[in-house]
């Protein structure tokens, strides 16, 4: 691998699946952050090549390279490092959380949606991903799948505001008025 611009960092050797992480273009961000990009690239590059980095090691570097480029909006660049990440650490709900909210950003509802269903197979109270599925299905007119997921959000300990707005809308769409009043 190379950290050079633009370059392709491809898998260390017996690691043929997973995919390929490359730097976009960063002229146009402020020096800083361009370093700091390209400092995570250089660790992450070293931690591929070497065969002897854990693989929960190597995840976190993969998602944290992702992080970064999502909040730089490179978002096509910041997908296949969240799904190295993912691939490498299956039971860490990070990586499918930042796909699902990748996904929701760039308009890919069928993956978002599925990306969160993967974060609540690993940890089915996740308020979190409750929350933002339900959103995903009720902006799809799907409010019996929309509502069973605000009614379990709503029975863990810490409900959220969004909470109670989802089960709004779905009362709203229900035409349940009344209902709708005492939840929003």
């Amino acid at each position: 691998c190379s950290t050079l611009l633009g370059t392709a960092c491809s898998n260390r050797p017996g690691r043929s699946d997973r995919l390929p992480v490359s730097l976009p273009d960063l002229s146009r961000m402020d020096a800083p952050v361009q370093a700091q990009i390209r400092d995570q690239f250089a660790s992450l590059t070293g931690k591929i090549e070497a065969a002897s980095t854990p693989d929960a090691e190597l995840s976190t570097s993969y998602g944290t390279m992702g992080m970064l480029l999502l909040a730089a909006e490179y978002h096509q660049a910041a997908e296949p490092c969240f799904l190295n990440a993912q691939a490498l650490a299956p039971g860490d709900v990070r990586w499918p959380h930042y796909l699902g909210y990748l996904y929701k950003t760039t308009g890919d509802v069928e993956k978002s949606v599925k990306a969160f269903e993967r974060v609540l197979e690993v940890k089915p109270d996740d308020l979190a991903a409750l929350v933002w599925l339900g959103r995903l299905h009720l902006d799809r007119g799907e409010v019996e799948i929309a509502e069973p997921l605000f009614v379990r959000a709503r029975a863990l300990p810490t409900p959220a505001v969004a909470v109670l707005a989802g089960l709004g809308q779905v009362a709203l769409a229900r035409r349940e008025f009344q209902q709708a009043v005492t939840y929003l």
